[in-house]
């Protein structure tokens, strides 16, 4: 959490020493805007909501080669401060699904069929999908060009932004088949931990967008954004398949833990937007 009061101290110490001269804050007298934000991308390798992907992975149980993309619902406030700097607070809220590719290991006790108890193992790769829920908080704020007023025109966007996300399995879908030896016959392993699992990142966010306005009271925002981690990470997310890279044993236990951010970041690493709002005064 140091570096997200770091980067709010910074967001606070730019709004003092940001000042135009002439024109007042506001378009036509109006600092704040009140709306809905469509954010959307590509699934390539991940799963969308639907379970489904464009390009998918080897081990996936997507449904690749589908017409697929990530989306995210958004509301947002912001605020006017200087003729060219605005600040906001958004919420966004999404619903992924991950493909159950990380193979994983996992030992339990067990008896066979002639009554002795023994500790199997099992690997490979779970069968079926687990959900993820995620929420986005974010503060953030818009330099406008020099030729528009706030919020109106051209601008650059940076921020923070927690991310919030819940992850959920279903113990009858989602299972590893033991491999069997010597004819021997044990359940399915389907102890992934708690069936619903919630966890917390931080990123900051940068975008580029304009906005125009309608009627001097609706205003039409479009452009895009993405998470500097998130973004950073896309060369090890496919090259070394993402999920476990800074945990490498993953068991049943860990396995929500250790393979969610690599969803997670995926939905958020890169994002197309469009937003509607409101000048409210």
């Amino acid at each position: 959490m140091r570096q997200s009061k770091l980067a709010l101290v910074l967001i606070l110490f730019i709004v003092n020493i940001i000042s135009l001269s002439g024109q007042t804050a506001g378009y036509m007298g109006k600092r704040l805007v009140g709306g809905y934000g469509f954010y959307f991308s590509p699934a390539l390798f991940g799963s969308n909501g639907q379970g489904n992907t464009i390009i998918g992975r080897s081990n996936g149980n997507a449904s690749d080669g589908e017409f697929a993309f990530n989306s995210l619902h958004e509301g947002f406030l912001e605020y006017a401060f200087k003729n060219r700097f605005l600040l906001g607070i958004s919420a966004k809220f999404y619903k992924t699904t991950y493909d159950n590719a990380r193979e994983v290991s996992a030992t339990t006790k067990q008896i066979d069929q002639y009554g002795s108890t023994s500790v199997v193992s099992y690997n490979g790769t779970p069968q079926g999908m687990y959900t993820i829920l995620g929420q986005n908080y974010s503060l953030y704020a818009k330099l406008f060009n020099r030729r528009y007023l706030a919020p109106w025109g051209r601008y650059m966007q940076f921020g923070i932004t927690i991310r919030r996300f819940t992850c959920h399995y279903n113990p009858n879908e989602m299972m590893l088949k033991y491999g069997g030896f010597n004819n021997y016959v044990y359940p399915d392993f389907n102890d992934f931990g708690e069936q619903k699992q919630s966890f917390t990142k931080f990123d900051f966010l940068f975008g580029f967008g304009r906005t125009n306005i309608v009627a001097n009271r609706i205003t039409i925002d479009y452009g895009f954004n993405a998470n500097v981690f998130a973004l950073l990470s896309t060369f090890f997310d496919v090259v070394t398949d993402g999920d476990g890279i800074f945990t490498n044993n993953v068991n049943g236990v860990n396995y929500m833990k250790s393979t969610s951010p690599w969803r997670v970041r995926g939905v958020n690493r890169f994002n197309v937007f469009l937003k509607v709002g409101v000048l409210l005064f």
